[in-house]
């Protein structure tokens, strides 16, 4: 029961998502890189909601993924306190360097949505 209690909330109640997208748009737990990504960003920026999507399959047999099995593509959608007052461009830049040996190590492509908790609030 505790098991359940504990999956439930870190599914459902968490701010913070570990998912990936998949082809069929089910959601699934993210791999080695998505859940590293997923830890530093949270260590670093103390985020009231992240969710870090792994969009890899999309990109199969490309450049950045010729394989196709691989953890390279990623979406992250973060909503922290630590970029009140920080333009668009310091956000951005600041989520790469907490992410640098990820993307040194193979991330090909990181696409990133950066906002305050007021900002999230908006429509």
């Amino acid at each position: 029961r505790v098991f359940v209690c504990l999956f439930y909330f870190c599914m459902f109640l968490s701010p913070i998502r570990l998912m990936t997208s998949t082809q069929n748009h089910q959601k699934q737990i993210l791999g080695r890189i998505g859940t590293i990504i997923s830890q530093k960003l949270t260590e670093n920026l103390k985020p009231v909601k992240l969710e870090v999507i792994d969009e890899s399959y999309k990109h199969a047999g490309h450049s950045g993924n010729p394989g196709g099995n691989g953890e390279t593509h990623f979406k992250v959608e973060i909503v922290s306190e630590e970029f009140i007052g920080q333009p668009l461009v310091k956000r951005h830049r600041l989520v790469y360097n907490i992410l640098d040996q990820e993307i040194k190590e193979g991330v090909h492509a990181l696409s990133i949505v950066a906002k305050t908790p007021e900002e999230s609030q908006k429509l």
